[in-house]
């Protein structure tokens, strides 16, 4: 999780993005996933998303965030992380990158 998820501004923005989209699902609204596309469907679990990723300059505007599958979510930060982790980890063992 980055430091940006841990701000109390993050908390506060996916608290009310979450209420707006519970909102919209049980008014039957189409809700599609800011990933993916699909829709998200009345009673499954979601993740609370970035349009523009944080990391590319997006805020924590409600308009740059949306409803995301928690798949598609956990999987778009887990390649994210995973590649400035490997790349750190390169550079502090020198190794060159390919």
């Amino acid at each position: 999780m980055s430091r940006h998820h841990r701000s109390p501004e993050w908390y506060r923005a996916r608290r009310v993005v979450r209420a707006v989209i519970t909102a919209r699902l049980t008014r039957g609204e189409h809700v599609p996933c800011v990933n993916c596309g699909r829709p998200i469907v009345l009673g499954e679990r979601f993740d609370v998303g970035h349009i523009i990723d944080a990391d590319k300059g997006g805020t924590l505007d409600p308009s740059n965030l949306g409803g995301s599958h928690r798949s598609c979510n956990r999987s778009d930060g887990g390649r994210a992380g995973a590649i400035k982790t490997n790349a750190a980890s390169r550079r502090a063992r020198r190794l060159p990158r390919w």
